[in-house]
């Protein structure tokens, strides 16, 4: 049993590339990491799926909804007939598989900002991390999942598929409006209830 326990950082540094873990927080870290590329992986298994306003649960995109003012292509409602994922959806379904379940993030992406552990230097910021989108002056109304390198995946809006941009940060509509970023924790989670 304790060469298990000293086995499993050992295997897990090793794939993921980070050196030998020498402490428990080195080996939390290094499952952290794990998570996020798992995230990641979930994620990128949804490019090309539509996006549709409300779409996303935790096992899958799912039948949108128009609300008077979101899910709609110029005047036509395309959401209530299209099967995908907004862009809380997305990240949401991507966390939920990554962790088991143990991340149940809200299909909101304001109300997903408020959870998890803040990462507030860009340099710091991990595959799987949220990145999260404002107007200036204006509330949360977007959300992406981190791949690194400066890329994130997502999914935009009404009439788009989910899809990767590849800077980010330099992106004429999207770089200005970055305004926050969390790394999800197992734990910290909406209700049950309210998933």
């Amino acid at each position: 049993m304790k060469l298990r326990r000293l086995l499993i950082p050992l295997v897990l540094a090793l794939v993921l590339g980070a050196g030998i873990p020498a402490r428990a927080a080195d080996t939390a870290d290094t499952l952290e990491r794990l998570r996020g590329f798992q995230a990641v992986q979930s994620a990128l298994a949804e490019l090309g799926v539509p996006y549709a306003w409300g779409g996303g649960s935790l096992v899958g995109p799912t039948l949108g909804f128009c609300d008077g003012t979101n899910g709609y292509l110029g005047d036509a409602c395309l959401a209530d007939h299209t099967i995908g994922f907004d862009c809380s959806g997305l990240v949401r379904y991507a966390w939920y598989q990554a962790s088991g379940g143990a991340v149940i993030l809200p299909h909101y992406s304001a109300g997903q900002a408020q959870l998890g552990h803040p990462v507030t230097d860009r340099r710091a910021l991990l595959p799987g991390d949220l990145l999260f989108f404002a107007e200036p002056g204006g509330r949360i109304h977007h959300v992406g999942l981190y791949l690194g390198g400066g890329a994130m995946i997502h999914a935009e809006h009404t009439g788009t598929r989910v899809t990767v941009l590849r800077n980010v940060f330099a992106d004429p509509k999207w770089g200005g409006r970055l305004v926050a970023a969390t790394r999800p924790v197992p734990g910290i989670n909406v209700p049950a209830e309210a998933a």
